[in-house]
């Protein structure tokens, strides 16, 4: 007898310290959750395109891309070198026999030279215009790069913005519950007094009251952490807690078709084009070999000065110019490169593979988001009636209680399933929002 004594005091002083504890840390939580930034999803999403890192990559890309094409246009642009030089030359001996005997004559001691060379490619059997085509196709295929990452970020940051949302409004509905507990507490605590109640209803009270209060602390710190996502994802410092602005008109009502949606997904979707300009490189890049068959053609211009001197006797200066062509035809090409020529149709087949592929996958993922769209969409009524049956339910168990006709034990019941259909409709109000962000995602549209 004496060992149930002590083990309800030890449960009644956890209870009580739980209590005490998770009120402290929701204190200092409030404080922190008042000072959220208030942001509009159009302010996230805008932030996001100006700030986020993984775009910044992108979008330099674009920019090295933008320079390898102005690098291969150089390709056209006439060479020109410029060449100099001086060397000073000693008086020579010409030797009889072996080193017998010498005779030294005059010679010119200092020499020098300048020359300009220029050269011009006048047929490069189309390597160079290939080149240049390639190198815009490979900016066309990074400028797809920003797009699908730009569509990725819009997509995560109404992810995050909305879960945000969820998490406010749950907190906002079990506050509402933990009002009611308390009010029920008091009255338990007199009805305990008087005998009413057993000691046992107030601590399974309490203990409920305490399980909100930990669900709001839970809460609480997923808010942090999802606020540190979107941080991160909008370029924010990553300690600001964020604080959504949701209004009713952002749940979408309108009727989404199946086939328009795919119809969409295949004129929008980046992976498409960036498929497409994977299949173009392909042919570029079999182009670029199969001009290895041909002959290249330069033309060539010289300027010459020499400067033959016997100082300081006399100078003489020889200057002249030249211009021609050459032709330079690797006849060995026709059975070398046979196997590269090969290799570039079979990477031209696979290109044609990897844009079918792409399709499949584009039309999986948006079944997949317009399968969960109708079902979030569904579920909202489902949920309205589960708020509506659990309310009518909860004030016919708490009239009962109120009148001694039901215990303790129902009427928990009968409060958590209001508040757990109540969250229910909060989620699936805020899933239909992303869902319907999903799905435009999916459809190429973000």
């Amino acid at each position: 007898m004496n060992y149930l004594l002590v083990k309800k005091r030890r449960f009644r002083h956890l209870i009580l310290g739980l209590i005490c504890l998770v009120t402290t840390v929701n204190f200092a939580q409030q404080d922190t959750l008042r000072q959220a930034k208030i942001i509009r999803l159009e302010e996230a999403i805008e932030l996001g395109i100006q700030n986020n890192r993984q775009l910044k990559i992108a979008n330099a890309d674009v920019a090295i891309a933008n320079e390898n094409v102005s690098q291969a246009k150089i390709s056209k642009v006439p060479r020109l070198a410029l060449n100099g030089g001086y060397t000073y030359i000693g008086n020579p001996k010409l030797f009889e026999g072996f080193y017998e005997n010498s005779v030294e004559f005059d010679y010119y001691n200092h020499q020098a030279f300048v020359n300009v060379i220029s050269t011009m490619p006048i047929y490069t059997g189309g390597a160079i215009n290939t080149k240049i085509e390639q190198q815009k196709l490979i900016t066309e295929m990074q400028q797809t790069v920003v797009k699908m990452t730009q569509a990725e970020v819009k997509n995560a940051i109404a992810e995050y913005y909305f879960t945000l949302e969820k998490l406010y409004q749950q907190i906002e509905v079990t506050k509402q519950n933990i009002i009611n507990t308390d009010l029920r507490i008091n009255q338990l605590k007199s009805r305990v007094a008087n005998g009413q109640n057993l000691k046992s209803d107030l601590l399974r009270t309490e203990l409920q009251q305490s399980n909100f209060k930990v669900s709001v602390f839970r809460s609480n710190n997923n808010i942090e952490l999802v606020s540190n996502y979107l941080d991160i994802l909008i370029g924010l410092p990553t300690n600001t807690i964020l604080r959504p602005e949701v209004s009713q008109s952002m749940i979408p009502i309108g009727e989404i078709d199946l086939q328009r949606s795919l119809a969409e997904a295949y004129e929008n979707r980046m992976e498409i084009k960036r498929a497409e300009i994977s299949l173009k490189i392909s042919e570029s890049s079999l182009s670029l070999t199969k001009s290895g068959f041909k002959p290249n053609i330069n033309a060539s211009l010289i300027l010459n000065s020499e400067y033959p001197a016997q100082w300081p006797t006399y100078v003489n200066i020889v200057n002249f110019w030249a211009a021609g062509l050459s032709l330079n035809w690797d006849v060995s090409s026709f059975y070398n490169i046979k196997h590269r020529v090969k290799a570039d149709k079979f990477q031209i087949d696979k290109s044609n593979i990897a844009i079918d592929a792409t399709k499949d996958q584009i039309e999986r993922e948006v079944k997949t988001a317009y399968v969960k769209f109708a079902e979030s969409k569904k579920n909202i009524a489902t949920y309205q009636k589960d708020v509506e049956l659990s309310l009518s339910n909860y004030k016919i168990v708490k009239s009962r209680y109120d009148n001694d006709f039901a215990l303790i034990s129902d009427m928990v019941d009968a409060e958590l399933q209001l508040n757990n259909s109540k969250i229910a409709l909060v989620n699936a109000n805020l899933d239909l929002i992303i869902q319907y962000y999903a799905l435009q995602y999916a459809m190429g549209k973000l």
